[in-house]
């Protein structure tokens, strides 16, 4: 199959490594102010009937797959909500939404014990720009076919009924807008294609380029517009923490508390970027859930 995804960018600006000055873009498309739209998505009644079709075809509908960079590939993210020490707080109501994924096997056609969040996804590494999941240069081969994209071995292996999906924090320095649409686009349909929700995120502010950053988020606001898709708005969520979420000399990650628990809701672990984005991922997947018939 003929590759026509540019990955020399990525290697440039993996995860935490240095990244070179993006060209300057002038903006294309009508501006959204993040700070007007919700953080937690609606949920269009078009997708239920998306969802049971793709349950009946043999989605899975207690697992989800998780698309993205470091902010996505990182223990704290998630990961230690299957370890059952979480503390919920005043959002003990999300027990429901845990439960509905915690001890249940995410991949299938081998042995495999790790749950949804637990799970590392196929299709999620610290290097990837919006071009990483669609390359199957960086398909992982104990999982994957030969010639198969991570999305495609993801999806194959996982069969999500839901996949939440955030890039943007490499493609800042390493993809032109134009480009950034186009893989994102191809993304999302290949999700819908397969019947699985996807849930748009946008990104946590990049400080050397705030620029840049915003105008790849309207890219992810206007796709999820068009598509009648599910949006949460992780970077309005972050611009409220201290240092807007992400750390104060790595700001390619996202801030962890002191004591190190991103499981513990508290009101003083909040003020930090992974508990809070974790908070907001169950809230997100619990609103997809009621929307979708399988929670009241």
């Amino acid at each position: 199959m003929k590759r026509f995804y540019t990955l020399l960018a990525l290697v440039l600006v993996a995860c935490g490594a240095g990244t070179p000055t993006p060209p300057a873009a002038t903006p294309t498309r009508p501006q959204v102010a993040l700070s007007e739209l919700p953080v937690l998505p609606v949920v269009s009644p078009a997708l239920r009937g998306l969802y049971l079709e793709g349950v009946q075809a043999g989605n899975n509908p207690r697992a989800f797959s998780k698309l993205g960079d470091c902010m996505t590939d990182n223990p704290e993210f998630l990961v230690p909500l299957s370890e059952g020490r979480y503390e919920l707080g005043a959002y003990g109501g999300l027990k429901a939404v845990i439960e509905r994924y915690a001890d249940r096997p995410s991949r299938q056609g081998k042995p495999w014990a790790l749950d949804a969040f637990a799970s590392p996804s196929l299709s999620a590494a610290g290097g990837f720009n919006a071009a990483g999941p669609l390359d199957s240069t960086w398909a992982d081969p104990q999982w994957c076919l030969a010639g198969e994209t991570p999305l495609a071995c993801e999806y194959r292996v996982v069969r999500p009924s839901i996949a939440l999906i955030m890039f943007g924090t490499n493609d800042v320095a390493a993809t032109e807008p134009a480009a950034y649409q186009a893989y994102l686009r191809e993304i999302v349909d290949q999700t819908l294609a397969r019947k699985i929700i996807p849930v748009l995120h946008t990104f946590p502010n990049r400080p050397e380029n705030p620029a840049r950053t915003a105008e790849l988020n309207q890219i992810v606001v206007a796709l999820a517009s068009e598509k009648g898709l599910p949006l949460v708005n992780l970077n309005r969520a972050l611009s409220a923490l201290p240092n807007a979420g992400v750390g104060i000399t790595d700001t390619t990650h996202l801030s962890v508390p002191p004591d190190g628990r991103v499981d513990v809701f508290s009101e003083a672990n909040l003020k930090y970027g992974f508990t809070q984005r974790n908070l907001i991922t169950l809230q997100a997947l619990e609103a997809v859930l009621r929307g979708v018939g399988e929670l009241p």
